[in-house]
């Protein structure tokens, strides 16, 4: 049944991948999975689109629009008690939650990259939004090692029935929650990106933001920015490519990201992506969620062969991360350094899918959901950078 369904999931994503033509491409948003369908193997929630390049508004760059939509059911699970902020490192509050999205986003290229058929600098500016709701775990009642054997119970139990929203604004009242956010990027391309391997440098500067007047239709409640640098700068010192065919390449890969995250309410669908947890291979998302973040990802990747664009690949890694400042909708302050390394094995599907098996070695901190144990695993679904 997993592999049925995870090969209807992958014929779909090819047949999307060609069937736009001309001034249409597709365009992958986001891919997520529920810990507890199918052990979290295969992908719960898919976000994807179209992209339009026929307005071409300065020579010779690009100019491109795009409209995206995603949908599914995830499972959420947040480490602070919901009325104090306090770490919880045991028995965290798990829910699910019922997720669409919709994105509209327009991008100007400016000048011209080193790299042929790219634009130096691109420009977007866009508007996502969102209704989710959210439950109970449909596994309420299971014993899940959360730090510790505990049983998964309702949301009434975890937050109480009448939730004011104190540290998860997004869970006030019956729970259900309509998003807007609006977000401008710059971003600087002189990335080399040949599926197997790449060379050069990528970098951008993010601006999100979440404004209360438009997050307080329902019960659900959000008002927030966020800052975000990132880079990524790639080396590909051995490479085999015969005939067009890639049969082998080693490539170093570096990326530094760092992040401000604040607000009077920042929801949880916020702090998960910024979250230091989720940013150091090996931890939790929704742990070690400070204001301030900033993490160095090193990889060596050995990929190939190629048949189509499909590929294997091992990915030899080391993350080191340091956040401080309040945790998220609360006084209480935190000082986190994270760091580890580890292997992960995947096959690559059109170079945006990485599905495959992690381990990875703790240096310091801990995962909640393993207690004190050093040596973590975890499936995978694509490369972050």
């Amino acid at each position: 049944m997993k592999k049925k369904l995870f090969l209807v999931i992958i014929a779909v994503l090819a047949a999307l991948s060609g069937a736009y033509a001309s001034d249409f491409k597709f365009v992958f948003g986001d891919l997520g999975q529920h810990a507890e369908v199918l052990a979290g193997f295969v992908p719960s929630y898919l976000k994807a689109g179209a992209g339009y390049t026929g307005l071409s508004l300065i020579d010779g760059n690009t100019t491109e629009i795009d409209l995206l939509v995603g949908g599914g059911y995830n499972q959420r699970k947040v480490w602070q008690n919901p009325e104090t902020g306090k770490v919880m490192r045991t028995d965290p509050v798990v829910y699910d939650v019922i997720q669409t999205e919709w994105e509209l986003r327009f991008s100007q290229g400016f000048l011209g990259s080193a790299v042929e058929g790219k634009d130096l600098l691109t420009l977007t500016a866009g508007y996502s939004g969102r209704f989710e709701v959210n439950r109970d775990s449909f596994r309420k009642g299971h014993v899940r090692q959360n730090g510790g054997d505990f049983p998964i119970r309702s949301l009434d139990e975890y937050i109480g029935s009448d939730y004011q929203g104190v540290v998860y604004p997004d869970l006030r009242g019956v729970r259900e929650h309509l998003g807007t956010e609006f977000y401008l990027e710059l971003e600087l391309d002189m990335m080399d990106d040949q599926k197997m391997y790449s060379n050069g440098f990528v970098a951008s500067l993010e601006a999100e933001w979440g404004p209360g007047l438009l997050n307080s239709a329902l019960d659900g409640k959000a008002d927030y920015y966020s800052l975000t640098f990132n880079a990524v700068a790639a080396y590909t010192p051995f490479s085999f490519i015969e005939d067009g065919q890639h049969w082998f390449s080693i490539t170093f890969v570096d990326r530094v990201n760092v992040n401000w995250t604040d607000g009077s309410e920042v929801p949880v669908y916020i702090q998960g992506p910024v979250s230091l947890g989720r940013k150091v291979r090996g931890y939790n998302t929704w742990t070690y969620n400070t204001q301030f973040t900033a993490v160095n990802n090193f990889d060596i990747r050995f990929a190939g062969p190629s048949w189509s664009s499909i590929f294997p690949r091992v990915n030899l890694f080391l993350d080191v991360g340091y956040g401080f400042g309040d945790y998220f909708n609360s006084d209480e302050k935190g000082s986190n350094f994270l760091a580890s390394t580890g292997i992960q094995m995947t096959v690559s599907f059109f170079d945006f899918i990485d599905l495959g098996y992690q381990v990875a070695y703790l240096f310091t901190g801990e995962k909640f959901t393993d207690g004190d144990a050093n040596i973590t695993t975890s499936f995978t679904f694509f490369l972050d950078f």
